[in-house]
């Protein structure tokens, strides 16, 4: 015990060799403890291996050497009883005898006290040394004692000046960097200061006088740390390191909104997202050393347990959103963790041209052809139209037109007959196109074409239009008949020039273009006129023909029947062909 104490005060032995004096001293005690007084004791109550009567007998006759025989006689006589039992009570006899002989021998005299007192010296003198030691300086037991009993720390002596590390909390998280400050107080302070770290020692950076620091870059593991100035050490110092939570990996399933028609995705490591609106997203992630996930979705935080290192969470996107996600364990939560972005691709509404085309002779005919894009596909596009009185719609009818649905761009014709639209005079026609795309999300869009209007005249403003129409072809008719008489006394003032002429001179055949190019103007408005006229007509048709109108009308077609002549006609045709020939001669 003595040198046990001394020598864990003055050599301070670090905490390894400590532990080696702590463990074999107990060995020791424990070893000292089973020979000296478990065996014995067990002996005693007749427990385990115990000695032979023949044995015993050696030892007692060792002691009390005057019965020794009678003794060994005993025993041997004993022993012939249980080989001759036939004559058992003869040798029972002979043992009682003996017995009787070696009662009054006093057996506890062979325990001789006297000769273990020459042991109480050796006892002596340690037990003197500790009283000494209690009594002048009770503070190396003390001490000692301590330091015994924490085995598994290093005790450091006493020096001049004190070991101070500033830090508030030595606890760090795994994979940080640490900066251990360190202030030494007292009279004198040494220049310099080492830190034992493991099996390794480092000089600390100096700051001031008194102030030192060492930096641990990247700590993974609990470190001890004893630091080390002027031949004295510091107690331990212990770093504990908490275990960092990892997010190890993380993926992302993207379940599109079913209307596209896309399959799902899987998106390994992910981070910013780019989907469509509606999509549901379904987040894995795999973790270390956490037990759960801080997941933060637009401000909003959700906490996830973690089962087997893994977690999930899912979620419906309809608008750009911001997430993050924190890995927690009952020591830290990370604060560092990134944020990423989810940028959603809104459905956008679908866009219409439409080309429209009068027909060419009926003004209650229209032509339409066009164009649907979207982003996705179409519901439905239909052709409507509203039949308006008195500035209130009074019908309404939609008539689809067949497009293909799942793609993205159609082209279309349609043809439109007013008469169908069966509006009477007076009445306004609103007409226009409307197509749907095919969002499932949030319900089909709807774009609608330029809203054109066709009104339906009154029957008074027909007649007025049809009257003023007729005036203005009947004079169109008129100049064309000017133009006709012009031509006919033209041609057959050439045609008589001509007659007695073997050849056409040039000046000839100038007047002949001339009378041509007349020829043709008259062609051309001629066929104006009978354009306009089938208009007229048509105008007309739905109308009921004042006896006015009808004269006009008469008056327009003779004055278009007589514009020319067939004399004239076939003189005009003459020229014509005498002028190819006489290209050809020359």
């Amino acid at each position: 015990y003595l040198l046990v104490f001394l020598s864990l005060y003055y050599l301070n032995p670090t905490a390894g060799l400590k532990t080696f004096i702590f463990f074999a001293y107990l060995l020791l005690g424990l070893l000292l403890i089973g020979f000296l007084i478990i065996k014995p004791l067990l002996s005693m109550l007749k427990l385990g291996k115990h000695l032979s009567f023949d044995e015993a007998s050696v030892i007692i006759g060792n002691h009390f050497s005057d019965i020794k025989d009678k003794l060994l006689n005993t025993l041997q006589l004993h022993k012939l009883s249980e080989n001759l039992p036939e004559n058992n009570q003869l040798i029972m006899a002979s043992i009682d005898q003996k017995i009787l002989e070696l009662k009054p021998v006093p057996f506890y005299t062979a325990v001789r006290i006297n000769d273990n007192r020459k042991y109480l010296k050796y006892l002596f003198v340690p037990l003197s040394i500790i009283l000494l030691i209690a009594l002048i300086a009770p503070a190396i037991l003390r001490e000692g004692t301590n330091s015994f009993f924490k085995y598994d720390e290093y005790i450091a002596p006493n020096a001049p000046f004190s070991f101070t590390v500033l830090n508030k909390n030595l606890a760090v998280t795994q994979g940080d960097d640490v900066t251990i400050n360190l202030k030494l107080a007292g009279n004198e302070l040494p220049a310099e200061v080492y830190v034992e770290d493991g099996k390794n020692t480092y000089k600390l950076k100096k700051e001031t006088l008194s102030q030192f620091n060492y930096n641990i870059k990247n700590i993974q593991s609990d470190k001890k740390l004893i630091f080390k100035g002027g031949g004295f050490s510091s107690s331990v110092f212990t770093v504990t390191v908490k275990p960092r939570p990892e997010l190890l990996n993380a993926s992302a399933t993207l379940n599109y909104p079913s209307y596209l028609g896309k399959k799902a995705e899987v998106i390994a490591n992910v981070g910013d997202i780019l989907l469509p609106e509606g999509t549901r997203v379904t987040w894995s992630f795999k973790t270390g050393q956490s037990n759960s996930l801080l997941f933060t979705l637009n401000g909003k935080e959700i906490v996830l347990k973690v089962d087997d290192d893994e977690s999930a969470f899912n979620a419906t996107i309809r608008n750009n959103s911001k997430y993050s996600i924190s890995p927690k364990n009952d020591f830290v939560t990370l604060s560092d963790s990134l944020s990423h972005q989810i940028t959603v691709i809104k459905d956008q509404s679908p866009a219409i041209q439409i080309e429209e085309k009068p027909d060419s002779i009926s003004n209650k005919a229209i032509y339409f052809s066009g164009q649907v894009t979207d982003d996705y596909g179409f519901s439905r596009l239909s052709f409507k139209y509203n039949i308006r009185e008195n500035n209130k719609v009074i019908s309404t009818v939609s008539k689809n037109i067949s497009i293909k649905t799942n793609i993205t761009e159609n082209r279309f014709f349609f043809f439109w007959d007013l008469k169908s639209a069966l509006a009477k005079p007076g009445q306004e026609i609103e007409y226009y196109f409307e197509v749907a795309d095919n969002d499932g999300v949030n319900g089909s869009k709807i774009t609608r074409s330029e809203i054109k209007t066709f009104k339906q005249p009154t029957k008074k403003e027909t007649a007025e239009q049809v009257s003023a129409n007729s005036q203005a072809l009947k004079q169109k008719v008129q100049s064309a008949i000017r133009l006709a008489n012009t031509v006919e006394k033209e041609s057959k003032k050439v045609a008589e020039s001509l007659i007695d002429k073997k050849q056409i001179s040039f000046e000839d055949k100038k007047q002949i273009e001339a009378l041509l190019d007349k020829q043709k103007q008259l062609d051309e408005a001629v066929k104006q006129i009978k354009e306009q006229n089938d208009k007229n007509i048509q105008q007309q048709e739905d109308q009921l023909q004042t006896e006015e109108l009808l004269e006009k009308q008469k008056q327009i077609k003779d004055l278009f029947d007589h514009v020319l002549d067939e004399k004239t006609k076939e003189l005009l045709k003459k020229l014509q062909n005498l002028m190819n020939e006489k290209n050809k001669d020359q």
